[in-house]
């Protein structure tokens, strides 16, 4: 029977914004058929055979297996030794993110049908800042995300709320584009705040451990 994560699981290791941002800038290196790949993957389980993946997946077994060497590669998932037909997830964090993905593609479009509303019936945008900030970036709304979690940002640096400051601007940060204007003016503000941004652009803050992929 496929099962999603347990509860306790989850509760066992909190995961912050930050780092949940990190890990969903690795996954968005994969592109969309990879994406797919792996999300499935984690809907089977930590541990998962080459076979039963490829059996619900409408890809040729050499797509599949392409799409899960990248994500070796990028150090998401491992084939197990000696190789054969298992995989596995190089941490437990990264199964869960790409579950979450799966049902995000599914809940995405209802996140945007409310930050849509809720532009159009607030009386006051700054009153709904922090919906705004929240519901377009768990819409996965570029330009509303970028828009509204830099704004929300500046308004949580102005009244010195600084672990908020770095939780919106982490969000808009991970869907600039590098190098662009708009993602070195985060960068900066976000090292402004005392967060560390690596050359991945994936950026933490000191309470976050670096993330590194060896456990299961």
């Amino acid at each position: 029977m496929l099962r999603p994560p347990t509860a306790c699981y989850v509760r066992r290791v909190p995961v912050s914004d930050v780092l949940t941002t990190a890990l969903l800038e690795r996954l968005r290196r994969l592109n969309p058929a990879e994406r797919t790949v792996l999300m499935r993957a984690s809907v089977i389980g930590h541990r998962f055979r080459f076979a039963v993946l490829t059996a619900t997946l409408a890809l040729a077994e050499e797509r599949v297996r392409a799409a899960l060497e990248t994500a070796c590669a990028l150090e998401l998932i491992a084939l197990e030794t000696p190789p054969g037909d298992w995989y596995a997830f190089r941490h437990a964090l990264i199964r869960d993110v790409a579950y979450s993905e799966f049902i995000g593609t599914r809940v995405r479009p209802i996140h945007r049908r409310i930050a849509r509303a809720l532009e159009r019936c607030a009386d006051d945008r700054g009153n709904a800042l922090d919906d705004l900030a929240y519901h377009s970036w768990a819409a996965g709304d570029i330009a509303r995300c970028l828009r509204y979690n830099e704004l929300a940002g500046d308004r949580a640096v102005a009244v010195f709320a600084k672990e908020e400051a770095k939780k919106y601007y982490a969000r808009a940060l991970a869907f600039a584009v590098p190098d662009s204007r708009k993602y070195r003016r985060l960068s900066g503000k976000l090292a402004a705040l005392g967060a560390e941004i690596h050359p991945s652009g994936d950026c933490s803050t000191d309470p976050v451990p670096p993330v590194r992929w060896t456990p299961g």
